[in-house]
């Protein structure tokens, strides 16, 4: 089951290392404070992040359905973990409910995709029986 995950387990050690790496070394950008990038970024990160353990625990031999769901809750709880490790005050940082609300957004956007896109080949398979 590890090697089905190795992807997502990469990613979320990506992620760990980006969010609890101390406020000093974060790079500053004012353009990027006028878009607000870093909430997309959430958004992104934690996208993939559920993609790609939906994927592994599929090919690991769960069901969609299941994968799904089990992907989902591990997303949004290591998304709310994270955001809780930022407010150690040796890391300089502190916790932000809007990043918990934009990693919790991608992992419900990637987690409907692949429902939808599940429902889409569900609808092509019986109509192909048919």
């Amino acid at each position: 089951m590890i090697r089905n995950l190795r992807w997502a387990l990469l990613w979320a050690l990506l992620i760990l290392v980006l969010c609890l790496m101390p406020g000093k070394a974060l790079p500053s950008w004012q353009w990027a404070d006028l878009f607000n990038v870093d909430k997309l970024v959430h958004l992104a990160l934690f996208a993939v992040l559920l993609l790609l353990l939906a994927r592994g625990l599929v090919n690991g031999g769960l069901s969609n359905r299941n994968a799904l769901l089990a992907s989902l809750v591990v997303a949004v709880s290591y998304g709310g973990l994270l955001e809780l490790l930022q407010t150690l005050p040796a890391l300089g940082r502190r916790g932000d409910l809007n990043d918990l609300l934009a990693n919790t957004a991608g992992a419900v956007v990637a987690w409907s995709w692949l429902r939808w896109k599940g429902s889409e080949q569900r609808q092509a398979r019986e109509a192909a029986d048919t």
